[in-house]
């Protein structure tokens, strides 16, 4: 085992006081809180660990940096320094790698045989061939860099013994993930009436930049898969987040009060705010925001619905961080929790600027 990377115990199973964050956390039921909260958010990718049981499968030459690279870990700190930020928050935190199985990818019928096709079209890639991997990464072996994650398995013993680790995993910590995030959902819309305002946030962070073969992560994104200077807001819709060719999963209108009112927390003025905050450019949102935007526009209410939020890593990170991962290595840089801490309290600050211009 690499000691340097991120390890689940062994048979280590979470439950929903693990994967859930409120204020009252420890002292009060979640069920008690309930009424209170109109914000939930989601972490599909706080983590960057590994169960133990995968060593055996995992690159040899994989790096800490590598690992965390794959991962949005830096959303797990944001997120449990936003619920501390505001009591009308929870948080939801998936607890292992998107290696696992990738709770924002609609779920596979047969996740091993999506897994096989993947390594296929690897294969074609790697040989020239134009190939999309869309549709069959819920389980992802590889960065986004190309970075081997995973290792093939060479033969049929090999690929059996890795399904029962991975379906072991999915049964001990994504699929309670996605139950925590249904059972707080269903106790949230039972709770509020159906008139009161309800956000869900899938909440992610990318990087402009990906990882050259040294550690550094300094190759430039294709200009079209760029982030503005802080964050995208996505609902399926257009630039204007107005619909396109799909329902959108907030109402326009909403989310660009919703978007207004972080540029001003932010303090963000001018051309600064123009190239700070887009919707729907470049990310429209993935399958956890479509499904729960489909769930939530039952309530036939604008000020209800899902939207994916993606920060650009480099405004979470900070400078110093920055300037780290430029240069090559292997590690990832500690989290700045004051500067992450001043993130989530802005954040808190644009909710109850929305609370105070949205009906309860």
């Amino acid at each position: 085992m690499n000691p340097s990377l991120l390890w689940i115990d062994a048979d280590r199973k979470f439950g929903f006081e693990d994967l859930v964050f409120f204020q009252g956390r420890g002292t009060q039921d979640f069920a008690a809180r309930a009424a209170h909260i109109d914000t939930i958010v989601l972490g599909p990718h706080a983590s960057a660990a590994f169960p133990v049981e995968l060593q055996d499968f995992i690159a040899p030459d994989l790096t800490l940096r590598k690992q965390c690279d794959f991962s949005d870990i830096i959303t797990a700190s944001l997120g449990r320094a936003w619920v501390e930020a505001d009591p009308h928050v929870v948080y939801v935190e998936n607890p292992m790698s998107r290696l696992i199985q990738d709770p924002n990818r609609a779920p596979a019928t047969d996740p091993m045989g999506a897994l096989r096709e993947f390594y296929q079209r690897l294969k074609e890639q790697r040989a020239g061939a134009k190939i999309s991997f869309s549709g069959v990464d819920a389980i992802r072996p590889i960065t986004f860099s190309g970075e081997q994650v995973l290792v093939e398995p060479v033969n049929h013993q090999q690929w059996q013994v890795l399904e029962g680790i991975l379906s072991s995993a999915v049964r001990r910590g994504v699929e309670v993930y996605t139950e925590c995030c249904e059972q707080v959902l269903f106790q949230l819309l039972a709770a509020r009436a159906p008139e009161a305002p309800l956000l869900l946030i899938s909440l992610h962070d990318t990087m402009n930049t990906k990882m050259r073969d040294d550690g550094a992560i300094v190759i430039e994104r294709p200009v079209a898969d760029r982030l503005p200077r802080w964050i995208n807001f996505g609902n399926g819709g257009n630039t204007e987040g107005e619909v396109d060719n799909e329902p959108v999963t907030l109402d326009a209108g909403t989310l660009r009060r919703l978007a207004s009112a972080w540029a001003d927390a932010l303090g963000l003025e001018g051309a600064e705010r123009d190239e700070s905050i887009w919707l729907n450019r470049p990310y429209k949102g993935a399958f956890e925001t479509r499904h729960f935007g489909a769930r939530l526009r039952t309530r036939q209410n604008p000020a209800v619905g899902a939207v994916q939020v993606e920060f650009l890593r480099e405004t979470l990170l900070g400078r110093a961080a920055v300037e780290k991962l430029y240069q090559p290595g292997s590690d990832w840089p500690a989290v700045d929790s004051a500067h992450i801490n001043a993130i989530a309290k802005l954040m808190a600050k644009a909710g109850q600027a929305l609370r105070t211009t949205t009906p309860a």
